[in-house]
């Protein structure tokens, strides 16, 4: 008996994803025809569970106004949750969004950090624009990136090993180029040694996610101390008051030319 109830919960637990990815097939299938009704009516209750790939179409469809209003917004919200759970696609959305400040105010060290994070899982165009970031360098009023010319170059060579774009794989190329003639043979060789050896992160590995690295390099701001009552000033001993009733009284002014009462 409990080997059959085992078994039971084994084969639930087997469907469970089977049966989540028939119904994103379907979601993706009205997306693709552009059925936008539909696949809202699909692609909702999924991201609501956490299907990531979900929370991105869905992200898309508010991005362009696609079956619902435009709400860039939303739009961030939902690839950024989906980017939290490592979906490589959101977090090239998201710091695609953090770079123009489009539904979130502007923060390029934040978009500069969710390419690195996409591209270290292998996301080919993340991997390209994290390059084009340390090729140029980025300076704001809370960070300072100086330009990194050997990381560029590595991740131009990682990019243009990329497969799904062939366009992008050799613009990628391109830039690699231009930068190995300018650099020195030994970070060169360092380089292509890493790019070689070089194979996706596991997300398991990524570390701290890039709002939370950017608020422990934060400074909490100080606290002010409650301003203190200026202290009260002592009058000086020829300032001293009289006590009442020992007022002396003062002689009445003399004019000139006039003696005094003999």
């Amino acid at each position: 008996m409990r080997f059959k109830v085992l078994m039971l919960v084994m084969a639930f637990v087997v469907a469970l994803p089977v049966a989540a990815m028939a119904d994103f097939l379907e979601g993706k299938k009205s997306y693709d025809a552009k059925n936008w009704r539909r696949a809202i009516v699909q692609l909702r209750p999924l991201a609501e569970q956490g299907d990531a790939r979900a929370m991105v179409l869905l992200g898309n469809m508010y991005a362009e106004g696609h079956g619902v209003g435009k709400d860039t917004t939303e739009a961030f919200l939902l690839y950024h949750r989906a980017a939290e759970r490592n979906n490589a696609d959101a977090m090239l959305a998201t710091a695609a969004l953090y770079q123009v400040g489009d539904g979130i105010p502007v923060n390029t060290r934040l978009a500069i950090l969710w390419y690195e994070r996409a591209a270290k899982l292998g996301h080919q165009t993340s991997a390209f624009f994290y390059a084009t970031h340390m090729y140029q360098g980025s300076k704001g009023e809370t960070f300072d990136i100086k330009p990194d010319h050997v990381t560029a170059y590595k991740w131009f060579r990682i990019a243009a090993r990329g497969r799904g774009n062939p366009r992008l794989a050799k613009a990628a190329d391109t830039m690699a180029e231009r930068l190995r003639t300018q650099l020195h043979y030994n970070d060169v060789e360092v380089a292509d040694r890493e790019v070689a050896e070089w194979v996706p992160t596991d997300p398991r590995n990524l570390g701290p996610l890039p709002e939370e690295i950017v608020a422990a390099d934060t400074p909490a701001p100080e606290e002010k101390s409650p301003e203190e009552k200026p202290a009260e000033q002592k009058p000086a001993d020829g300032d001293a008051k009289p006590a009442p009733g020992q007022e002396s009284k003062q002689e009445p002014k003399q004019e000139p030319g006039q003696d005094k009462a003999p």
